[in-house]
């Protein structure tokens, strides 16, 4: 009888929702438990070859890795030990309890929705703090930012960064330089991500997954790996210090394929026959039946385009060497670069020019952040 009992309470715990990952939270603690004791036995046998002349520094750099780490790997392991063991003894013994009694339950759900409420809001000041800080800095004076206790607030408020920003550097040529390239860019990723996700999805030809797959492997090639060999080309074409250099090594993006690809899948194909029964053709099947129904997932591609051509330093920075052809970011390290060599930098202005560079941003995702979420949620269904 009592193993009856044993066997019907772990049956109930492997069915509760957190079961399994606290199983797992046990596991990597002990994971955590088994490297601090190799840890502790490489110690101990490096510790037998310690000679008196040896210094507290030599001894330090005796050690391996694991008898360095060996106190915070067993920090980890009893962290996540005791944090799994405890969710276990709740979901065993607590568990039991508010089942049978409703008044226990609701009072469960509103204590659990306090603490989502409270967790979500500790993980969103984290988050947003370094916004925060970067648009109080601006505000500071240089002095009250290196001083060695940061203040929340300033102390004095310093109005003439931004003015200061705007007269240093072509902010205008900036913005312009950043706003056509990245438009562009979003033209044809979008279009021809449109083009290429039909033929994946709907369209029937030898080859198609093999194809598919070379998309997909070019997902995990970086721009750092091909940036030779296309720098080079750039450079021949005498594209340097120009927009075609800027647009047109990202006029296709592999991941927006995928993406639209895997939406354009969901969609029924009774739709584009009976759009093809009232006389649309191929490309109007596509503007006029898929693209309607994945809306949000291209407007989802549209402003992840938009942000990747604004935040885009790394190839504007190679190609570009002077301002007539800056992008913001380029251009925002072009500002730090001019104070150095002063005795004091204005870290107080580089804040106000960084301000100024993602306030677009900000206010595109406020504004269509529903949009975005769930482009992302039915692209990930199919």
């Amino acid at each position: 009888m009592k193993n009856n009992n044993k066997v019907s309470h772990l049956t109930r715990m492997q069915m509760h929702g957190w079961f399994d990952v606290l199983v797992r939270i046990v596991c990597i603690g002990l994971i955590f438990g088994i490297v601090a004791l190799i840890g502790q036995i490489s110690y101990v046998n490096t510790a037998k070859t310690y000679t008196e002349a040896m210094g507290a520094y030599e001894r330090e750099q005796a050690l391996d890795w694991f008898a360095k780490n060996r106190g915070f790997m067993a920090a980890l392991c009893t962290g996540f030990c005791c944090f799994g063991a405890m969710g276990l003894v709740l979901i065993r013994f607590v568990s039991p309890v508010i089942a049978n009694d409703v008044q226990r339950q609701v009072r469960m759900r509103k204590a659990a929705g306090i603490a989502q409420n409270v967790g979500a809001t500790v993980v969103a000041l984290v988050m947003i703090f370094p916004l925060y800080w970067m648009v109080i800095s601006s505000f500071k004076h240089t002095d009250e930012l290196l001083a060695p206790t940061p203040t929340l607030w300033p102390e004095t408020w310093v109005f003439d960064t931004y003015p200061n920003v705007l007269k240093r550097a072509p902010f205008g040529t900036y913005f312009f330089n950043t706003i056509y390239s990245t438009f562009f860019q979003m033209v044809f990723q979008l279009g021809i991500g449109v083009l290429a996700a039909y033929g994946f999805s709907k369209g029937e030809f030898k080859g198609k997954n093999v194809l598919f797959l070379v998309v997909l492997g070019a997902l995990m090639v970086p721009l750092q790996v091909t940036f030779v060999p296309i720098y080079v080309l750039i450079s021949k074409m005498g594209w340097m210090n120009s927009f075609p250099g800027l647009i047109i090594p990202n006029l296709v993006s592999a991941y927006f394929i995928f993406m639209l690809r895997q939406n354009f899948m969901s969609v029924d194909n009774s739709y584009i026959e009976a759009g093809q029964i009232d006389g649309m053709g191929r490309i109007g099947t596509i503007f006029y039946v898929l693209c309607p129904m994945c809306k949000p997932t291209l407007i989802t591609v549209s402003i992840i385009t938009f942000i990747n051509g604004w935040n885009s330093y790394f190839w504007p920075k190679m190609i570009t060497t002077s301002n007539a052809r800056r992008t913001l970011a380029v251009g925002i390290n072009h500002i730090r670069q001019t104070f150095s060599g002063l005795e004091v930098q204005n870290y107080n202005e580089i804040m106000a020019a960084a301000v100024l560079a993602i306030m677009p941003i900000v206010a595109l995702f406020l504004i269509l952040q529903k949009y975005i979420m769930t482009g992302l949620s039915k692209a990930s269904m199919k």
